[in-house]
């Protein structure tokens, strides 16, 4: 199996959320179960390192700012 990017791991990790609310509220399921479903997604340490990893590298690399107007 592949090994995900770091923003693939983070938008998997969203996507597991957002299915885990849909549960909730299409299915009406239990409530402490959904939150208990929740802290599972977001404390894995892979989705704490891969959001880490990606704060640094905007740190380090960061992105050209387009909004500035052009200096004359």
């Amino acid at each position: 199996m592949a090994r995900l990017t770091h923003a693939e791991q983070i938008e998997q990790s969203y996507d597991l959320a957002m299915m885990a609310l849909a549960d909730y509220l299409m299915h009406e399921r239990d409530a402490v179960a959904t939150v208990a479903t929740l802290i599972r997604i977001l404390d894995r340490d892979s989705l704490r390192d891969a959001i880490t990893e990606v704060l640094v590298d905007s740190r380090v690399h960061p992105r050209p700012k387009t909004d500035l107007p052009a200096r004359t």
